[in-house]
């Protein structure tokens, strides 16, 4: 038994050796190019589990929702994994279908996360000036080793091809702050407004005056301005306080704008800003805005009828024309309030001015002009002009007054206030009615009156008293000889400023007629626009009613409509 026992023993430790062996075999054979047999050793696995907590977000720089040319975007998503195990070995993959011209955008590794944790996935997107107008979908998701990773999320996002900028200098003007005129060694401003006039944004812009140094005086100290960014139709108005200094010999200086943005393409230079001693310097004003398209607003110093002045081909040796506009009266008057001046008068004499010598046909040495004028100035132009048309057969004479006036509150007769006459002292002001039977009795075969004037004795900003007045409409039965009043307005109304555009409301729909005609409308067509444009945005931009009238004496009653500037 006891062999038998050990024989028994011996077997077992055979069997167990010669297994062994079997499995070291298999192990190999497993190890080998072509296995026959493979084991594996089972082992738990803990999975991650990854929830969306935010997004998946689009975020551009200029927050418009779009890709432009040239920006950097991103997608941004934040996980958390709720998961049994750590999501390790992550990676953030991003694809996309569609206009996806310029753009670059790559899967990247991200950090483990744990069980737990949180974790915010950025796909960074840039582009490059090869953008193109149409959409992209981009599909972005979070891959893991062993397919638990995240779902696939898309997004869908504008493309837009790249949009040009235009830096150009829109206008310019030469300034004072009371007016006068361009005199050496006194200070006046250059107003310069730089506009965007592009689709695109406009970054890193520069604006540098050149003036020839040793004759001009930058007094603003500063020759160059620096703007990180003009959007689309943005503008900057930049003043330089300039002087001539008393060395200069000449009559006139060149001066230049020079423009710069960051790509050095998407810039006009204005080269030829000439200055000339002596010419009128304009009030000081700010930016005007028109709507030019939907997307970008046209800006610029001066008014459109200040502008694109039409001028004509023929001309009228015999007319004549009386320009008066009496703006500041409180330097002129102790005890007034600047707010008692008839903002824009002078404004609308200069621009009145303009229209007569290109539009109208007359020589320039043929107009009486004056700004601010006293009582004895008003009488001493009444009485060139007279003088004049007397000289010429066949005369016309053409009568221009913006300003304030007064009605003698017992006849009701309207006059013409002086800069330096008070409203207290009517005897010493220009009865409306004298001088109409001055400019009628000058032997003209044609006299034309237009009146943008303030009988209330106040200024143009401040309710009422900023009116250009009530209304003082010559009786019909007072004109005689050839002539035309034309009024700003009728009844017991107010003449109103159209403060944008930097001119009484009168005024500026009077000068748009002659620029949209060139100047060829009859005296009634120009009544009826004058009368239709006043009348609605008088209530538009002031709240209150304004509606021009007309009157003539009885001899022109009936062909005064049929009256025209230009010779057909």
């Amino acid at each position: 038994m006891k062999r038998k026992h050990v024989y028994m023993k011996k077997k077992r430790i055979a069997l167990f050796i010669a297994i062994m062996a079997g499995v070291v075999n298999l192990v190999a054979q497993s190890e080998s190019a072509s296995p026959r047999y493979s084991f594996h050793i089972a082992k738990e696995v803990k999975p991650p589990y990854f929830e969306i907590v935010e997004g998946p977000d689009f975020v551009d720089e200029d927050g418009n929702r779009a890709i432009d040319a040239q920006e950097k975007c991103k997608i941004v998503m934040k996980i958390k994994n709720t998961g049994r195990g750590d999501g390790i070995g992550l990676t953030a993959k991003i694809d996309a279908t569609g206009t996806i011209n310029g753009l670059t955008f790559a899967d990247k590794k991200i950090p483990n996360i744990p069980v737990g944790g949180t974790a915010t996935i950025e796909y960074p997107i840039t582009s490059d000036m090869k953008t193109v107008d149409g959409s992209v979908v981009f599909t972005v998701y979070v891959d893991e080793p062993f397919g638990f990773g995240t779902e696939k999320y898309y997004r869908t996002i504008t493309t837009r091809k790249f949009q040009e900028p235009l830096v150009v200098v829109k206008d310019v003007k030469v300034s004072g702050d009371h007016g006068g005129k361009l005199e050496k060694r006194k200070p006046f401003v250059l107003e310069v407004l730089v506009q965007n006039m592009g689709q695109g944004l406009a970054e890193n812009v520069q604006v540098e005056l050149d003036y020839p140094k040793e004759w001009v005086s930058n007094l603003s100290g500063q020759d160059m301005f620096a703007y990180s960014e003009l959007p689309a139709g943005g503008y900057k108005q930049i003043d330089f306080e300039l002087a001539v200094n008393g060395r200069y010999e000449g009559t006139s200086l060149a001066l230049a704008v020079k423009l710069r943005e960051k790509m050095g393409k998407y810039a006009q230079n204005k080269d030829a800003i000439v200055l000339t001693l002596n010419q009128p310097l304009a009030n000081r004003s700010e930016v005007q805005a028109q709507i030019a398209t939907t997307e970008i607003k046209d800006v610029m110093l001066t008014s459109d009828v200040d502008r694109d002045i039409p001028e004509t081909d023929s001309q009228y040796p015999n007319r004549f024309a009386l320009i008066i506009g009496n703006e500041d009266y409180h330097n002129n008057q102790p005890g007034l309030e600047s707010e008692q001046d008839v903002h824009f008068a002078i404004e609308d004499a200069k621009a009145f001015k303009q229209y007569c010598i290109k539009t109208l046909g007359i020589k320039e040495e043929h107009i009486v002009y004056q700004e601010d004028a006293t009582g004895s100035q008003m009488r001493q132009r009444v009485v060139k002009i007279k003088e004049l048309a007397l000289l010429e057969p066949n005369a016309e004479i053409v009568f221009f007054y913006a300003g304030h006036g007064f009605p003698d509150e017992n006849t009701k007769i309207p006059y013409l206030i002086p800069v330096d006459v008070s409203a207290k002292r009517l005897s010493e002001a220009i009865s409306l009615y004298d001088l109409c039977g001055q400019l009628s009795n000058s032997g003209a075969q044609r006299v034309t009156v237009f009146l943008d004037a303030c009988f209330s004795g106040g200024g143009r900003d401040e309710g009422l008293m900023a009116s250009r007045g009530i209304s003082v409409t010559p009786k019909k039965d007072v004109l005689t000889g050839n002539i035309v009043v034309f009024s700003a307005t009728t009844a017991d109304q107010t003449a109103l400023p159209y403060a944008e555009k930097h001119h009484g409301m009168f005024t500026y729909f009077l000068l748009k007629k002659l620029q949209e005609s060139q100047g060829e409308c009859s005296y009634s067509e120009l009544f009826e626009y004058l009368k239709n444009n006043v009348s609605r945005y008088s209530i538009l931009k002031n709240d209150k009613k304004q509606t021009p009238d007309v009157q003539s004496s009885p001899w022109v009653q009936n062909s005064w409509g049929g009256w025209k500037f230009i010779d057909n």
